[in-house]
């Protein structure tokens, strides 16, 4: 049995909201970003959004966004989902709105896209103390 390929990765986008034209179903992501800042931990993120485009598929695939923490690889969160090729040339975007990710210490986190249990893609962010604001020279 000859084995399906994985799709390829074109994009993935951490933001903190995406608006889609339900005209031209063109997106807009608002707010990129690769750091959070907070005063304290465990930090709720209330809400974000992740944009992810692949091709190069071919038929169904099984999939998982995992939130993993660097330093020991911990799963800190995960959705699941499908998503479907028609044809092989096709560009499938994916939209979606996490909330209610609590992280648990400062440092170094990932989004990791799974396709089928194969690592697709990963998407690192940091999670840094709210620093004083800075002094204003008089």
């Amino acid at each position: 049995m000859v084995k399906k390929p994985l799709p390829l990765p074109l994009s993935m986008v951490v933001c903190d909201m995406i608006i889609e034209d339900k005209k031209t179903s063109k997106k807009s992501l608002i707010g990129m970003f690769s750091n959070v800042s907070t005063l304290q931990i465990p930090c709720l993120l209330n809400r974000f959004c992740v944009f992810i485009s692949m091709t190069e598929g071919i038929g169904d695939y099984t999939c998982a966004l995992k939130c993993v923490r660097s330093s020991d690889n911990l799963v800190i969160g995960e959705t699941r989902g499908n998503i479907q090729f028609q044809e092989r040339s096709q560009v499938v975007e994916i939209s979606l709105d996490i909330a209610g990710l609590t992280v648990p210490e400062f440092g170094e986190y990932r989004l990791e896209l799974y396709c089928d249990d194969a690592l697709l893609i990963s998407r690192k962010f940091t999670v840094s103390p709210l620093g004083p604001p800075p002094q204003q020279s008089q």
